[in-house]
């Protein structure tokens, strides 16, 4: 039985030939290599346009990516925001994080987080009637309490571990710059302040450079959310 194979290449023009021959072994090899390439290429296509359910968490983590701290060094260098107070509060406790905080308000949520890899609505925004009582998520100290372009009357609280909540789009405020609150404190009233089509709290969860989707701290805004269907 012949084991061998011969590969010829005559170039037409010039009369040119080479031959190559090989051994039958070798021939599977390299049909097992190319198949073995054309596999692999074909599934990552397939992982490219559909991510695994880990890495699709990865992305819409990466999406999220928000530098929380722009807003603040944009407020301290408009001399909005006392930059002492804001990198001078570094309360680190081991034991604490927001999963035991309060809903700011009650009502409806109507949008949510921007899922583009520069999100232009870092928040959920929240309607309810004007004047609505809006309380402190969680303690801590309140690092600006002011009004701010498009988010109108607004009041940002500095948490242990770097943890930030902001409230906008207030009636007005209740609560100053440098001021300590305890968790459940009235701080402001729901208005439409800033740029608002109506009555409501835009609230946003920071943690480091990545927002938290309040969404998924606060039971009762995930049931009262008509935004699912229109943010997937």
């Amino acid at each position: 039985m012949n084991n061998r194979f011969r590969l010829f290449i005559i170039n037409e023009n010039t009369n040119f030939n080479y031959s190559i021959t090989l051994h039958r072994i070798s021939l599977y090899i390299m049909s097992i290599v190319f198949i073995i390439i054309i596999v692999l290429s074909t599934w990552g296509m397939f992982r490219f346009i559909k991510p695994h359910q880990n890495q699709q968490l990865i992305n819409n983590a990466k999406s999220l990516q928000y530098n929380t701290y722009e807003l603040l060094n944009t407020l301290s260098e408009t001399h909005k925001i006392d930059s002492t107070i804001l990198f001078n509060y570094q309360i680190n406790n081991e034991m604490y994080n927001m999963s035991s905080i309060l809903k700011p308000v009650s009502g409806i949520i109507t949008k949510g987080l921007s899922k583009s890899n520069e999100p232009n609505h870092p928040g959920i925004d929240i309607a309810a009637n004007l004047n609505s009582i809006v309380v402190a998520a969680q303690h801590g100290m309140i690092v600006f309490s002011d009004s701010y372009g498009d988010y109108g009357n607004t009041i940002i609280i500095a948490h242990p571990n770097n943890y930030y909540t902001l409230y906008s789009h207030l009636n007005n405020s209740k609560v100053n710059q440098r001021e300590y609150v305890e968790r459940g404190q009235i701080i402001g009233y729901i208005g439409e302040s800033g740029k608002s089509n109506g009555p409501h709290l835009h609230f946003e969860i920071w943690k480091n450079h990545a927002i938290i989707d309040p969404r998924e701290l606060i039971e009762e805004y995930k049931i009262k959310d008509v935004s699912i269907k229109e943010n997937k």
